[in-house]
């Protein structure tokens, strides 16, 4: 509250003008700021930090731990995610401003049994086993799989049919009534369990899955492909470094395709 106080500072006659101090009072701001402060708690609404958890396969039961980022040649499918280049350069190709992603991949090792490199250190261009592929998941007319998704489900199709078997047993009750609440958690728990069963059985032919990236490639494109892993349930998969022999048979590709 405020206060208004005369004086007239001990003068005398007529003249004299008299002075007025003026004091506020805020001790009952302080009541209204901790009001305010209380309301502002209990109706903020209070936002978690979005991070992104990426599930990797787990080495605990790996006993030689020298032949972990080791896999046969039948079995392994290296995927380079990198980025579109414009036609006749190696600058990155931009449409408003994103970068467009672009993929290669092989199957085995780089150049096939033969090798990449010839005598000196030449790239040996027939030998060359990298394939470029688009990066959409599905087709929208027929709603079919195109693009890596389409070459990963070729590799683990022995697994996706056994997954697909169980999709249709879970919709159709064999795991357990769908009606109640309790009845899809216990279904979706057997569902999961029989998944998982699947996905380490060793008598199924699996690929291990190599995924490399480009400086110039883009952070969403490396998620985009750690969700394909998830969808079409990819069991042994790893992040890896480029080697000379990767970046060598991206660029031989680029020169005798791009330019």
């Amino acid at each position: 509250m405020a206060e208004v106080q005369q004086n007239d500072g001990g003068g005398k006659g007529k003249g004299h003008q008299k002075k007025m101090q003026i004091r506020v009072d805020f001790t009952p701001m302080v009541d209204m700021n901790m009001l305010l402060i209380t309301f502002f708690m209990l109706c903020t609404t209070m936002i978690k930090s979005q991070t992104l958890t990426i599930a990797l396969p787990s080495n605990e039961k790996v006993q030689n731990e020298e032949n972990m980022s080791q896999a046969s040649a039948d079995d392994a499918v290296t995927i380079i995610l990198d980025a579109k280049r414009k036609t006749g350069s190696f600058d990155v190709d931009t449409v408003n401003g994103k970068v467009q992603p672009i993929i290669y991949y092989y199957f085995g090792k780089p150049g096939g049994d033969a090798g990449i490199l010839g005598p000196g250190g030449t790239v040996l261009s027939e030998n060359n086993n990298i394939q470029e592929s688009e990066f959409l998941a599905n087709d929208e007319k027929s709603g079919k799989a195109r693009g890596i998704r389409e070459i990963i489900q070729q590799r683990n199709k022995d697994v996706l049919t056994e997954i697909n078997k169980l999709k249709e047993k879970y919709a159709s009750g064999g795991f357990g009534s769908l009606e109640t609440k309790d009845g899809r958690e216990k279904a979706q728990m057997a569902y999961d369990e029989a998944a998982s069963k699947i996905r380490k059985d060793e008598n199924l032919k699996k690929p291990v899955i190599i995924i490399k990236s480009t400086p110039q490639a883009s952070f969403g494109s490396l998620v985009s492909v750690l969700d394909e892993m998830q969808i079409n349930s990819i069991s042994k998969y790893q992040i890896d470094n480029m080697t000379k022999a990767d970046s060598l048979m991206v660029i031989d590709f680029q020169n005798r395709h791009h330019k």
